[in-house]
């Protein structure tokens, strides 16, 4: 019997100052290009208590706008996986014959290369390792839409959302941990990337993806100021740097839940 739970990136925020805002739509596709030849000098414009702002100087005398996430890794803890509602249990992947997780990714080829980032970010921790297919033997399913019409047959899509993760628990397995923690198997993960996804940078476009393979393992969502530099945060501004940094406190989750 299998039931399925979303988990989704919630609409990501616009900027509080409403003044930068359709600055920041576009800085990061502009400062990709512009800071291998004419930036000179990066200039403090203030903070808040989410977000260092720049000015980027180039040659030509333009200025660049750029908010930066203002948040450190915080102190190592273990992070919250999702429950299941029927059974109240955390639910986490099985691991293949093979040691892996097989992942496929199909869809808009433009964000192939960033689906490949975040793989590799998860495997870079060295707990568990996603393997890329191209077959049916793939336990998450990556699909990255091309335009609105796609994001409209979606019966989940809402407007501003980047992206959608559906888990589909297994009922008929389980698994417990070392200290008798009962947990259910994830039989399949449906990770549907919207369109309008395109318009971000690439920092953004990995951030959001990381996110939702992080729904895929089993991380639930983080709340509170203290997780703001965590990847798995509910909310993110897009159009700031954002923080992909995976560590210590990703990896002793994956080791608990996954020993």
């Amino acid at each position: 019997m299998e039931e399925y739970m979303k988990k989704n990136l919630l609409a990501l925020l616009g900027i509080a100052f409403l003044t930068f805002t359709s600055i920041y739509s576009m800085t990061q596709n502009t400062l990709a290009s512009s800071k291998q030849q004419s930036i000179v000098k990066k200039i403090s414009a203030g903070k808040d208590k989410n977000f260092n702002y720049y000015e980027f100087v180039k040659k030509d005398g333009s200025v660049d706008f750029v908010s930066e996430v203002n948040a450190k890794y915080p102190k190592t803890h273990l992070l919250p996986f999702i429950k299941d509602n029927n059974t109240g249990l955390n639910i986490k992947q099985k691991i293949n014959d093979d040691g892996t997780i097989h992942v496929k990714y199909d869809g808009n080829s433009n964000l192939k290369n960033n689906f490949k980032n975040a793989v590799a970010a998860w495997n870079k921790l060295d707990v568990i390792k996603f393997k890329m297919v191209d077959d049916s033997s793939a336990t998450v399913d990556v699909h990255g839409n091309s335009n609105a019409k796609e994001d409209a047959n979606n019966p989940d899509y809402e407007k501003g959302n980047l992206g959608d993760t559906n888990n589909y628990v297994d009922y008929d397995s389980s698994t417990a941990l070392a200290d008798g923690t009962k947990m259910n198997y994830i039989s399949k993960s449906d990770i549907v990337l919207y369109s309008g996804i395109a318009k971000a940078s690439d920092n953004n476009k990995d951030h959001v993806i990381i996110h939702e393979l992080g729904h895929a393992l089993g991380f639930d969502d983080l709340y509170g100021q203290k997780n703001r530099g965590l990847v798995m945060f509910s909310t993110s501004p897009i159009g700031s740097v954002l923080l992909n940094h995976l560590g210590s406190s990703e990896k002793i989750s994956l080791q608990h839940y996954y020993q």
